[in-house]
């Protein structure tokens, strides 16, 4: 693997399987046609919460309401802020927030990860994760204090390959993410934050935000095209 100055920009793709411990995950044990699906995460680390939009989807319809109602009562969900039935789908959607400590999310956020792919079933959760290759062994190493992990592949992954993407990065998209990456934005624990970044490249927490963001877009759009959990 290369250093980070003068070299590639190096990233992984993470796909495991866990069984993890004191997670609302433990409530699909008891729900078997239950599956759901993690369709956003936005940590706030300061605040001690996430903000997560999930769908739980079950032929059984009498399935939901008993989620719903289970997810109210547990210990690491803080609030629900808002559900939306899809009686069409058999499914819902669940806006709400979590505790911080003890979730993946959290631990991938530190981590610096790009993307986050999430589906739980039976009391166990799948996951893909990109993020930077110089934290993979820190991730494997602090994973397992999660749960039970049931499976654990790597897959190498040069983001910046217009053929291994399939979409080029833009040049101030290169020259932004480059940047973050040799001031340390993805490693962990993130050693600058966004108002590094801009001070450093004179432009505004915004547009570096944005350029991120963009990235990472572009990205996630090239792993949900050409793979599967």
């Amino acid at each position: 693997m290369e250093t980070r100055k003068g070299g590639t920009l190096d990233f992984v793709s993470l796909d495991f399987k866990i069984m993890h411990e004191g997670c609302t995950t433990a409530i699909t044990n008891d729900l078997k046609d239950l599956v759901i699906r993690m369709l956003y995460c936005h940590p706030f680390k300061d605040r001690g919460y996430n903000w997560v939009v999930i769908e739980a989807k079950s032929r059984d319809r009498s399935l939901l309401g008993k989620y719903i109602s289970t997810m109210k009562g547990h210990g690491k969900v803080k609030a629900i802020l808002e559900t939306k039935h899809n009686v069409k789908n058999s499914s819902v959607r669940l806006s709400l927030i979590e505790g911080y400590d003890g979730m993946i999310s959290s631990l991938a956020y530190e981590m610096g990860a790009i993307q986050k792919l999430e589906t739980v079933q039976n009391g166990e959760e799948s996951w893909r994760i990109v993020l930077p290759a110089i934290n993979r062994d820190t991730f494997f190493d602090l994973i397992g204090l999660y749960g039970k992990v049931v499976d654990f592949r790597i897959r190498q992954v040069d983001y910046c390959s217009p053929t291994e993407i399939g979409s080029k990065l833009s040049r101030m998209e290169r020259q932004i993410v480059r940047v973050a990456y040799d001031m340390g934005y993805f490693e962990f624990p993130k050693q600058v934050h966004l108002k590094d970044i801009a001070e450093k490249t004179s432009l505004s927490i915004p547009t570096i935000d944005e350029y991120i963001r963009s990235s990472q877009r572009k990205i996630l759009s090239f792993f949900i095209e050409n793979f599967t959990m």
